[in-house]
């Protein structure tokens, strides 16, 4: 085989790897055109979704966003309606006792209504006064017992018991108040003057059979007679 066989058999085979160099070549580009277009094409539609559906979130979020705020600013106007209708009603009800305040105190300072406190605390320590003053004067009329002698308790011999029949119970009335027995005079006549007349009586007729106090029974009296 000559040189130029030789050269000519390597040009056949550097052609035929050239033609199909830029044949391979030549598709791969064409492919690669077709895939970046369709990609291109996909990108651009994902692109617009992905805008779409961020507009309508943003839309939705700020609607939402829109009616809150709209919500929290009626709340607060309730609320500061609320607060201002309180507080008007605080003050109107604060004038109000002070008013009543004023016109109880004008009340007072009438010359009548302070004669009648002055008169109802005179006729108070009037009665206190004249129930001790009448204690003291019963306690001076009871007579005083004589003191025996100790020599003659001493040389007075024992007697012996004389057995005496058992008395049945006496039949008393019944207190015509509580603890009537335990009360002092003038807290008798301190509550006589609140009884009613048939209880006024209960408390005379009781008075009168057992302790017999004078100041007692005249308060009881006195309150027979203003009843009647």
């Amino acid at each position: 085989m000559t040189r130029n066989d030789q050269l000519r058999r390597s040009s056949t085979r550097l052609q035929k790897q050239g033609t199909l160099w830029f044949q391979q070549t030549r598709g791969a580009g064409e492919s690669f055109l077709a895939e970046s277009r369709e990609a291109g094409v996909t990108f651009v539609k994902d692109l617009g979704a992905a805008g779409s559906k961020l507009a309508s979130t943003t839309g939705c979020s700020t609607q939402a966003f829109r009616k809150a705020l709209q919500k929290e600013a009626l709340d607060w106007q309730r609320l500061v309606l609320q607060t201002r209708d309180a507080y008007a009603a605080a003050l109107k009800e604060r004038f109000d006792r002070a008013e009543r305040q004023a016109l109880s105190t004008r009340e007072a300072l009438r010359p009548e209504s302070v004669e009648v406190t002055v008169l109802g605390s005179a006729k108070g320590l009037l009665a206190k006064a004249q129930s001790r003053v009448d204690e003291r004067l019963e306690q001076a009329a009871k007579p005083a017992r004589p003191a025996k002698p100790a020599a003659a308790k001493a040389a007075k011999k024992p007697r012996a018991a004389k057995a005496r029949p058992a008395k049945g119970p006496a039949k008393l009335a019944d207190a015509p108040l509580r603890n009537y027995d335990q009360l002092a005079a003038k807290d008798v006549v301190n509550r006589v003057q609140r009884l009613s007349g048939p209880q006024a009586t209960a408390v005379l007729e009781y008075e009168r059979a057992r302790k017999r106090r004078a100041t007692v029974i005249r308060a009881a009296e006195q309150r027979l007679s203003a009843a009647s």
